[in-house]
């Protein structure tokens, strides 16, 4: 009797235990599942060549995006370019241009209009960009679409500044060496429509190299004097 007792009771025993290894592996396994779908792929950085920045101790080396972010960095034609990195081959220093979000459309080192015979100026002294540093399309990405800014550093990507205004974007900007200045081209938004180009009014600027100043061309009052005298030639 107590031997067709006791066979059934182990049976029992093992299936319990049996089915508690069953659930302890399924546990593991769900586990191991869900870690491996949390991963996610890193953005492609890649480097480019060196660029000599004639009369220093400088390179640059830009810095390219490719990768699942790629959209959010449509570049121009010009450039293709998010960073640089300022490479001091005397100091051995490495320096980043900015830690900021931005596209680089386009970059001039020094007067790039000017015949390699020609005398050296101040704009010389300086290298110039066309940036996109914001969403002001409101797509929440930024891409090339978004407004343009002037950029402005050193040889040695020191300084680096931003000389157009807020709520303007730039069309086109001209180097002034007579006088040390930016003559900027701007457009400035009226209405603070992202989307729209209907309220938009040509506006322009010169920035003074020697001492950093901006300055409006047309200030309101001298804009209003144009209005009053554009009514009498109608």
């Amino acid at each position: 009797m107590k031997k067709n007792v006791s066979i059934p009771l182990l049976g029992l025993f093992l299936i319990i235990v049996a089915s508690a290894c069953t659930e302890d592996q399924k546990t593991i396994s769900t586990t191991k599942e869900s870690t491996g779908t949390t991963s996610t792929s890193q953005p492609e950085v890649q480097y480019g060549p060196a660029i000599i920045v004639k009369n220093t101790d400088v390179l640059i080396y830009p810095l390219s995006l490719n990768g699942e972010e790629e959209d959010s960095y449509e570049r121009e034609v010009k450039s293709n370019h998010w960073n640089f990195i300022f490479y001091n081959v005397i100091s051995g220093t490495r320096d980043f241009l900015t830690r900021e979000k931005v596209i680089i459309n386009s970059f001039q080192i020094g007067d790039s209009e000017k015949g390699t015979g020609n005398q050296p100026t101040l704009s010389d002294q300086f290298i110039y960009y066309d940036i996109n540093d914001a969403d002001t399309d409101g797509d929440k990405k930024l891409t090339r679409k978004d407004a343009s800014k002037l950029y402005l550093s050193t040889l040695t990507g020191k300084s680096f500044i931003r000389i157009t205004p807020k709520n303007y974007k730039l069309k086109s900007w001209t180097l002034d060496n007579k006088h040390d200045l930016i003559l900027l081209d701007l457009i400035k938004d009226l209405n603070g429509d992202k989307k729209s180009d209907h309220q938009r009014e040509a506006d322009y600027f010169t920035y003074n190299l020697k001492t950093g100043v901006l300055k409006a061309v047309f200030d309101q009052k001298l804009k209003d004097e144009i209005k009053n005298l554009a009514k009498k030639v109608l």
